[in-house]
């Protein structure tokens, strides 16, 4: 079969190509699938799914086998209109699970065993907090060393004994973290859907409780990252990696009839998944998860729904989608010194739209 022809989530996911395009792990079959998504945009919706369902596949610590099972029961659960997916043989599934018990064997880190054996305990007695606005970006120092750069509408919060025996913190938002050494005193955070243990590393952690994902990307060192609620997993992860947990229980909903009042909807699957990030000699400015830092807005592949709670924290402003066709337009792009208003222009040259500026205020609609 040619890949022209390639038509259904199986036909992808068993091409060893377009694994390592997933992965990242091969340049080649990155920009051979990169191309291939340029001179097929009917199939990207496909492709997208067929990506997720692979970062789902790798990213989870269990067995293949377990994981098939609980994707299609988890699956069939979903409404329509979220996931459409058409029913597989099980002879297309268990080709899918023999490529990709290979994938795992021979891949990602996988521990059982925590870094120490401090569990962390719920924070009930705050000490200092830091906290940046929308629209504001700030570098602060630590009593031990250690340096947290918050993004915008983020908050750090840390424990009364800090530094004690203990260095714990609790983030709200997105906070890129220089974390000092010191074996005796381990460094945590914690966040709304996972905890994390290190002892001195470099690592950038994204969880607004508006996303319907949180994220964390190592960047030197070595953390363990384990996730909260009814289905724990806990993972160790090395250097230009990316977790990411998909929650099942605040995926933020707006409702633009309802002036962007967020509303909660279930989403029945909850995994980690793991990636690996390409980094030209291990320049890591080059990440596009950390471009933030240097004061760089990287689209990569968003939809308008999730740029727009982006451009909001960003640009400090309210943004109102007026149709939910306006939701699924995606973006790729770069900006660095744009207001929102060259931005919005710039976006509009990808796809059509029609926005108006009240002071803070900007109103999107269908062109």
């Amino acid at each position: 079969m040619s890949q022209k022809d390639y038509k259904q989530l199986e036909d992808f996911l068993i091409d060893d190509t377009f694994q390592k395009y997933c992965s990242g792990e091969d340049k080649n079959c990155v920009l051979y699938w990169q191309q291939y998504c340029l001179n097929h945009p009917e199939q990207a919706e496909t492709i997208l799914k067929a990506k997720r369902l692979y970062q789902i596949l790798v990213g989870n610590r269990k067995s293949i086998h377990e994981q098939l099972e609980r994707l299609k029961t988890d699956l069939q659960h979903v409404p329509i209109e979220s996931v459409s997916i058409r029913q597989m043989s099980w002879q297309k599934w268990a080709t899918i699970a023999a490529v990709f018990v290979a994938i795992v064997t021979a891949g990602l880190w996988y521990y059982s065993a925590p870094v120490d054996d401090i569990v962390p305990q719920p924070m009930t007695h705050i000490g200092q907090v830091y906290q940046t606005k929308k629209g504001e970006k700030k570098t602060f120092e630590l009593i031990d060393g250690s340096t947290v750069t918050l993004n915008s509408a983020s908050k750090l919060e840390l424990s009364s004994d800090f530094n004690a025996d203990l260095r714990q913190v609790r983030l709200v938002g997105e906070g890129y973290f220089q974390v000092a050494k010191n074996k005796e005193k381990p460094f945590m955070v914690q966040a709304s859907d996972f905890d994390i243990k290190v002892l001195g590393t470099t690592f950038n952690v994204k969880s607004y409780p508006e996303e319907p994902t949180a994220e964390a990307v190592l960047v030197e060192g070595s953390i363990e990252m384990k996730s909260k609620g009814q289905r724990e997993n806990s993972v160790v992860i090395k250097p230009n990696q990316k977790i990411t947990i998909f929650k099942n229980q605040a995926e933020l909903a707006v409702n633009a009839s309802k002036g962007n009042k967020p509303s909660l909807s279930k989403l029945p699957i909850k995994e980690i998944a793991i990636e690996n990030i390409p980094v030209v000699e291990s320049n890591t400015t080059e990440i596009p998860d950390i471009a933030w830092k240097e004061n760089r807005l990287e689209i990569v592949d968003q939809d308008f729904e999730s740029l727009r709670r982006t451009l909001e924290r960003w640009y400090d402003v309210d943004i109102q989608l007026q149709s939910e066709q306006l939701k699924n337009y995606r973006f790729t792009a770069t900006f660095s010194k744009e207001n929102i208003t060259q931005v919005l222009s710039a976006l509009q040259k990808v796809e059509p739209f029609k926005f108006e500026l009240y002071g803070k205020k900007i109103t999107i609609s269908e062109k």
